[in-house]
């Protein structure tokens, strides 16, 4: 019996000593992380910046919390957002800090009361053969989270899929009057968008 409790001790030890050190490496690992995308899409700037400056607008081509949410301060522009409580994506808001139409757009995400935070930017490019090349980029920290410091490294895969995946569901609502599915971000990999050659339907690609 009293070997049982001794082996059982030194297994509950050792798992001890392994969740310990995965803290430890988790709160040394780097918290901050970015990400950055761009495409082209064959409209002019005057024609997607609406959908970029309004949180109400961001509904129809970003994925957004569907229960537990309130919009609040103008309409579009700087101010325009929005907060939710929601099972799958929990407690935050989304409000836009900066606007220049039709060039540019800034906001910011808090999550679980700033616990994770993250700062976007889009900036529109006016084609002289035609068409807008957007640039996105997201810059977010995880703060003292020990786990989410093993995921910050990861993001720049895993953020950047999913701005890929908006960036074509802004394709097809501007060139296609197609509103956001929840399907239509389920797998980047087999959007639209990644198949085109042609520049009225570019790739969206990455920035290195």
């Amino acid at each position: 019996m009293n070997k049982v409790i001794r082996l059982a001790g030194i297994i509950l030890g050792g798992i001890g000593l392994i969740l310990i050190g995965t803290m430890v490496i988790g709160f040394l690992l780097p918290s901050g992380w970015s990400t950055e995308r761009e495409a082209l899409i064959p409209a002019q700037p005057e024609e997607i910046f609406p959908h970029l400056e309004s949180a109400r607008g961001w509904e129809l081509w970003t994925p957004s919390p569907t229960s537990g949410f309130e919009f609040f301060g103008p309409e579009s522009g700087e101010g325009s957002g929005r907060r939710w409580d929601d099972d799958q994506y929990g407690q935050g808001e989304f409000v836009i800090t900066a606007s220049s139409a039709p060039d540019s757009i800034r906001y910011d995400v808090e999550v679980e009361g700033g616990s994770i935070r993250i700062d976007g930017r889009m900036r529109l490019e006016r084609r002289e053969e035609g068409g807008t090349r957007i640039h996105w980029r997201e810059e977010g920290d995880f703060g003292w989270n020990p786990l989410l410091g093993f995921l910050a490294g990861r993001m720049d895969d895993l953020q950047g899929a999913q701005l890929e995946a908006s960036l074509e569901s802004l394709r097809r609502l501007v060139v296609e009057g197609r509103s956001f599915e929840p399907e239509d971000v389920a797998d980047p990999d087999g959007a639209p968008a990644a198949e085109a050659d042609s520049a009225a339907e570019a790739p969206v690609s990455r920035n290195e």
